[in-house]
């Protein structure tokens, strides 16, 4: 699995009068890290937000013996003033730096560098791209393998302790001497690496696992701006649902009177709709009324009803629906008549549903980007 650094946003409920707040929400988190004296993020703690050439002054000096990182990609160092060996994490690692028991299972042991930080720095550069290595056995004309996720174990691939150049061609890529990312680091940037490293302490034929370095960048929501139903183009449908079908058949040569009365229980549904002509996803919490004329069957409720229509969470715009019970009651119908000797008779009742379609056109906006969608509801 790649290791990715997810440039997490804080949305809320919002409208468009809401997407100034929106767009400051996605911008990107300033690097954040924190030391811990003890395993598993306890004990005595210190937070940085930039570098820090020499842990003395601040307190920390080779103590640290678990680090968590909330934002950004950093590089701890042995010695102070960035000397020494390295241990690079990322956003959203927990890191044990003491070989003990991780209490969270998300947690990742690098115990050789338990209390041995004397100075840290974040690190610079733009990783947004799909992280991509290529490593050689011996000269760049050598055997090669060709990585763009982590490799647990170069021995699945008859690497392991082989490599003597690499290649990254996008990213950044953190070697470890061990297999499941154990032991000492080296730091590879893109560019060509031939038994050197851009930061870190690079053996010749060590490498045993890797890990990628990926900075995904926020997803934006795509945010319905306005949303205009086109009345004038409704199409209005009727459509008959039976409710009770009763027949009898008079064999005799008399007439034949009868009184039947049936009891039935109607549960009425409104059904809200939306069927969107392409594929988008559409964010939360935006609302629209429409005013329908009321047709002359199937509405009740004075000169028009209006319709409440809503687009809650994340859906692919495709088509979309709600229903919500109107109304449920027990009709009772009572047939009083007769049969005319030798006939056969049919009663039926029915109710109308009414359908409507209303075109509409959306406004959206995903970021910098507008455009409009079109559908029926």
């Amino acid at each position: 699995m790649v290791a990715r650094i997810q440039e997490d946003s804080e949305w809320n409920e919002y409208d468009t009068k809401d997407s100034k707040q929106v767009m400051a929400n996605t911008q990107k988190k300033q690097p954040k890290i924190t030391l811990y004296d003890k395993a598993n993020l306890e004990g005595r703690s210190k937070t940085f937000t930039g570098a820090d050439d020499n842990l003395v002054d601040s307190g920390f000096y080779d103590c640290a013996s678990s680090v968590k990182v909330e934002a950004g990609v950093w590089v701890l160092y042995q010695k102070v003033y960035y000397k020494g060996h390295v241990c690079v994490v990322m956003e959203g690692d927990k890191i044990n730096l003491k070989n003990v028991r991780p209490k969270d299972k998300d947690m990742i042991v690098y115990d050789y560098f338990d209390e041995t930080v004397s100075s840290l720095k974040p690190l610079e550069g733009d990783f947004t791209e799909e992280p991509k290595i290529t490593v050689y056995a011996g000269d760049f004309r050598s055997r090669s393998v060709e990585f763009t996720k982590d490799v647990l174990d170069l021995k699945w691939y008859n690497m392991n302790d082989q490599i003597s150049y690499l290649e990254v061609h996008s990213g950044a890529w953190i070697g470890f001497e061990a297999v499941n990312f154990r032991s000492f680091q080296t730091l590879y940037l893109p560019g060509k690496h031939v038994l050197s490293s851009t930061e870190g302490k690079f053996r010749n034929d060590t490498l045993s696992s890797l890990r990628a370095i990926q900075i995904v960048q926020p997803v934006m929501p795509v945010i319905v701006d306005k949303i205009e139903f086109h009345l004038d183009r409704t199409n209005h449908k009727e459509i008959p649902v039976t409710v009770f079908s009763w027949k009898q058949k008079n064999n005799t040569s008399s007439e034949q009177k009868l009184s039947i009365t049936k009891d039935k229980s109607i549960r009425r549904e409104d059904t809200y709709e939306f069927r969107w002509n392409q594929g988008t996803k559409v964010s939360v919490n935006v609302s629209h009324k429409l005013a329908v004329p009321t047709p002359t069957i199937g509405f009740t409720g004075g000169p028009e009803t209006t319709v409440s229509l809503g687009i809650e969470s994340w859906y692919d715009i495709g088509s979309t629906k709600e229903n919500r019970v109107a109304k449920e009651e027990t009709w009772k119908v009572h047939y009083p008549t007769s049969i005319a000797p030798k006939t056969e008779l049919t009663l039926t009742s029915t109710i109308t549903e009414s359908n409507l379609d209303v075109p509409f056109t959306a406004t959206l906006h995903q970021g910098d980007k507008k455009w409009t969608e079109t559908g029926f509801h």
